[in-house]
């Protein structure tokens, strides 16, 4: 059967998948890049190799594509590979979409039984040496970090035995120790959750087992200095909705939510402090003293994803998806008073939040999102009516003041990355960037500005001569870390 995207009216026109691998050498530079940036953008995103079996699933099933923006001496090249899993391979084989529904095999083909279904797309990272694509339903896949080949799954050296891994491990900024954690660790629908602590060098130096309150889509956790703190929301599941052909997430407004709370050291309990309906799909980070914790996150309401829909039949909200930065606070002497919630900046609406990395773990002060703003224009002939995110934005959670980069009227830009402008620079002081699609000719870019006077606008745009594959994460990877 020939390809065609007939049947998918949200993969036509400029949303139309690409489908290629891509090399530019000596990227265009419109500005000039600074001369101390130097090091690797890398990005990874979602790309369908092949339609979806059904119009309607998640754009989060399509097929993982790594990319990476190489900074060095004022120039940058630029590359993209998919992320060849075995579902990859097996529908390049075929010719065709072999599995169904977002993470529901009991929709897949005949063909697809027995073939890991996941597709690495939502994030990439370094650590211990190592490139490592990122899908919370399976094992990481490492990639060369110079070809961007697949290398294969990757388990630390046997020592991680979940069979999932998160999305978004975090680093501890001073020890370089990494905690993640798998979910629906024991088994498709499973409310388990399985903690790990790994060394700096990839060696895995502890495991605790824990359960939720109920099966979640866990995407994201905090570190304190003492504590681990764990998002349970009602993006919910169970092999009921799965066995009845769905995609594997709705939402239940209905339930709790949860912010789990454990020590990072030794066995203690988790607790898990109750409150009402929100989604905290992505956290800044946290800090604790004397027992009280403080968590920073980009949070909405209800239901942040259209494609999940309400298990009520409650059409999708789009006032309250709306994601904004709320700081939440703990008193562990009181757990059963629940938490204290504020709305930092309340004008500023992103889901992607980040932070000086070398502060995870620790006190930190700065917090960074690509954002929309009432004050940041935007070409609504072009855009559409909704406002997108196209400014750059710092936000100074000491004084609650905002430095914000407006990139432009008729971009829309994806997750920001912070680089430091040296190993041992203040706390935020450095350069932003952030993958962007303009959509007057639907070409990519990547803008970079200055933490130093962002109002002034971008430095520099490295721009493509195509519409590069869309992100979902990335990271900045400096050359003291991995050489260029």
């Amino acid at each position: 059967m020939a390809l065609t995207y007939a049947n998918h009216p949200a993969l036509q026109g400029p949303m139309e998948p690409a489908r290629f691998a891509s090399q530019v050498h000596d990227c265009e530079v419109v500005g000039e890049i600074p001369a101390g940036l130097k090091g690797t953008f890398f990005r990874v995103g979602a790309e369908w190799l092949y339609p979806p079996k059904f119009p309607d699933d998640s754009p989060f099933a399509a097929d993982g594509i790594a990319s990476a923006f190489r900074i060095a001496d004022g120039s940058c090249d630029f590359a993209a590979r998919f992320v060849e899993t075995p579902r990859y391979l097996a529908n390049k084989a075929a010719r065709r979409q072999l599995f169904g529904y977002y993470r529901n095999p009991f929709t897949d083909e005949p063909e697809a039984t027995g073939i890991s279904g996941t597709v690495s797309n939502t994030n990439i990272i370094v650590f211990a040496g190592r490139l490592l694509a990122l899908k919370e339903d399976a094992l990481p896949y490492e990639v060369d970090p110079a070809t961007l080949a697949t290398i294969g799954p990757h388990d630390f050296g046997g020592g991680y035995s979940a069979p999932t891994f998160t999305a978004h491990p975090k680093v501890d900024g001073q020890t370089g120790e990494m905690i993640t954690y798998g979910y629906e660790a024991e088994g498709l629908a499973s409310n388990a959750i399985w903690v790990y602590t790994i060394a700096p060098d990839g060696r895995v130096t502890s495991e605790r087992r824990i359960a939720a309150p109920y099966l979640s889509m866990v995407h994201d956790i905090a570190i304190s200095q003492n504590f681990i703190l764990i998002p349970v929301y009602g993006m919910v599941s169970g092999m009921e909705r799965l066995r009845a052909g769905k995609v594997h997430w709705g939402w239940d407004g209905t339930v709790p939510s949860y912010i789990g709370v454990m020590p990072r050291r030794g066995n203690g309990d988790v607790v898990w402090v109750a409150g009402p309906e929100m989604a905290m799909v992505h956290t800044f980070s946290a800090s604790d003293d004397g027992g009280v914790i403080a968590l920073i996150a980009a949070v909405s309401d209800s239901n942040p994803f259209p494609f999940f829909p309400d298990v009520h039949g409650k059409p999708f909200d789009p006032a309250k998806a709306r994601t904004t930065i709320r700081k939440y606070v703990i008193d562990l002497a009181r757990p059963a008073d629940g938490w204290r919630e504020e709305v930092l900046f309340p004008e500023w609406a992103g889901a992607l939040s980040r932070i000086d990395e070398r502060y995870c773990g620790h006190p930190f002060r700065y917090g960074f999102l690509s954002a929309a703003h009432p004050a940041m224009p935007y070409d609504a002939a072009v855009m559409g009516p909704r406002p997108p995110s196209n400014a750059l934005a710092r936000f100074d959670f000491a004084t609650g003041t905002v430095e914000a980069m407006h990139c432009g009227e008729t971009l829309a830009v994806s997750e920001i990355a912070f680089a430091p402008r040296s190993p041992d620079a203040p706390e935020g002081d450095g350069w932003v960037m952030a993958f962007a699609t303009d959509y007057t000719d639907m070409k990519s870019q990547l803008v970079i500005g200055d933490t130093a006077n962002l109002a002034a606008g971008p430095l520099a745009r490295v721009k493509l001569p195509f519409r590069a594959p869309g992100q979902i994460h990335g990271n900045w990877v400096p050359d003291w870390v991995l050489p260029v």
